[in-house]
């Protein structure tokens, strides 16, 4: 199949491998963007085709990035852990992981956590990388040790100030959460559907300034927020947004203007959550556009990176229009 590329898109708020361990996948250039002192609008482009051949197939859905601002994903299929460097779109395949991964966090020291939720038969675990393992460019497979076991249906992550992470087990309805050194307990369970035809209840996962972990309902389109008492037991849940705009709620993060910022998978679209959760859309469009199924979401300053999931669900149902598997970035307005 020949790749196709970009279609017309539509923004709101404005009008509208295969390798070696050490290739490069991809050095197309991301399309420019105007400096942040000139948006005055979300302005979307694609920093980067992760799959050039094709307009379907690959499946990334994790995202997040570093402190020296690169970023990293996986292709679920590949299994291919990547680094994408955010001032040029190109891609380095770092190593090949012992399953396919989700979602990915950093601890305080720099090492690199990664979900893989398991399937029938085959218990979910969280993978690490080490800090020095990323230092340079490709390692060896072996480096990526299994941190924790048992975090069935493991998808998003998310740690706390005390170095716990605690993990989203999706159409499981469990939430675990695992100490500094691997020790896995499952921390709430019973999460049920609201829609019989999307079973993920629990998926993307942060956790705001006061330390209360948010949590998406992909099913329900909502997000909900709970306290955490001193001693680290499930505190009392509050809806903090529920909004058909949220239908797909995927990953989760807080942006620079103390707002949570959602990608709703089903819709094309991101969104923003206000401190009194108001929902305001920040990008969304058709099946060919910047946004393909948006999983996962990661800030560097004012401008927000999305893994393109690319499958074939809601807006996105006939997704073999667009560009397919990629990183999308949306440069925000600056904050005064």
């Amino acid at each position: 199949m020949r790749k196709k590329t970009i279609g017309s898109y539509a923004a709101v708020l404005c009008a509208t491998f295969l390798l070696s361990a050490c290739s490069v996948v991809s050095d197309v250039a991301p399309k420019p963007a105007p400096s942040l002192s000139a948006v005055t609008e979300p302005h979307a482009t694609i920093l980067t085709d992760l799959d050039p051949a094709k307009s379907t197939g690959m499946r990334v859905e994790g995202l997040i990035g570093d402190t020296k601002g690169r970023l990293y994903t996986s292709d679920m299929d590949s299994r291919h852990l990547m680094r994408v460097l955010p001032d040029s779109g190109r891609v380095e395949v770092l190593t090949t992981l012992p399953r396919p991964a989700t979602g990915m966090a950093f601890d305080q020291s720099g090492n690199l956590y990664l979900a893989s939720g398991g399937s029938q038969g085959e218990a979910g675990v969280i993978f690490k990388v080490s800090a020095k393992a990323l230092e340079q460019g490709a390692f060896d497979p072996s480096k990526v040790e299994t941190f924790a076991t048992g975090t069935n249906g493991a998808n998003g992550l998310a740690f706390d100030a005390k170095g716990n992470l605690y993990v989203s087990g999706a159409a499981t309805g469990n939430i675990y959460v695992v100490s500094p050194d691997g020790k896995m307990r499952t921390w709430v369970s019973g999460i049920h559907a609201e829609r019989k035809t999307q079973p993920i209840v629990v998926n993307g996962l942060a956790f705001d300034r006061e330390g209360r972990l948010y949590m998406a309902n992909t099913s329900s389109g909502e997000i909900n927020r709970v306290a955490i008492g001193d001693d680290g037991t499930f505190g009392q849940v509050k809806r903090f947004a529920k909004d058909q705009r949220l239908y797909g709620a995927d990953g989760i993060a807080f942006g620079p203007d103390g707002d949570l910022y959602a990608c709703a998978n089903e819709r094309n679209s991101v969104v923003k959550v206000d401190a009194h959760g108001k929902v305001t859309p920040v990008w969304e469009n058709a099946n060919a556009g910047v946004l393909e199924f948006p999983a996962s979401l990661h800030f560097i300053g004012n401008t927000l990176y999305v893994s393109n999931y690319d499958q074939p669900r809601g807006v996105n149902k006939a997704n073999e229009a667009g560009i397919g598997a990629s990183i999308a970035k949306i440069e925000l307005p600056a904050q005064s």
